[in-house]
């Protein structure tokens, strides 16, 4: 193969790309803009006048998972591609950012873990509303904190990264 063979065939595999991650961008936000528009504010059963009950809450979740699946699929196959490839590269060659994002990307992870913990453990002595059900399960209050904390601190990196990763590339 001569190089504007190739250089056809990365174009092709970058325009992939490019269609299924802005694909998966505007399913997200339809998502998201149903779970918040389209019965977010019904009342719940046990408590209609404190709690609400939105419909949207299982295709948020299935979306979710999807988005999850896809995202393990995705790293476990960059993984085996890089043991596969990596061999061909000479010792002296320069390792750029590419080659330490997944360092980068399992330091952000530990990080926002770690901030999540801490917040997790300065709040185990409040109760969790549960659908109107208090939890007061030092444990439960611990992970879902950590969870959630991780979840926000790792969307905002991801946020900020895409933008730049947008701004930057100017192909």
């Amino acid at each position: 193969m001569d190089n504007t063979q190739v250089i056809s065939a990365q174009d092709k595999v970058e325009k992939i790309s490019k269609i299924a991650l802005w694909s998966l961008i505007g399913i997200s936000i339809v998502v998201v803009l149903l779970f918040i528009f389209v019965g977010f504010d019904t009342p719940y059963e046990e408590n209609p006048t404190k709690m609400v009950d939105p419909k949207m809450t299982d295709l948020l979740i299935i979306w979710t998972y999807i988005l999850i699946i896809a995202t393990a699929v995705a790293a476990i196959g960059a993984v085996i591609y890089g043991f596969v490839s990596g061999g061909n590269k000479s010792k002296n060659e320069e390792v750029g950012l590419a080659s330490k994002a997944s360092l980068i990307a399992w330091g952000s992870f530990c990080v926002a873990l770690v901030i999540g913990i801490i917040v997790g453990f300065s709040s185990k002595d409040e109760v969790l509303l549960i659908n109107g059900k208090g939890w007061n399960d030092p444990t439960d209050i611990i992970l879902t904190d950590t969870s959630m904390i991780s979840i926000l601190i790792l969307t905002i990196i991801t946020v900020i990264v895409t933008v730049f990763s947008m701004v930057t590339n100017k192909k």
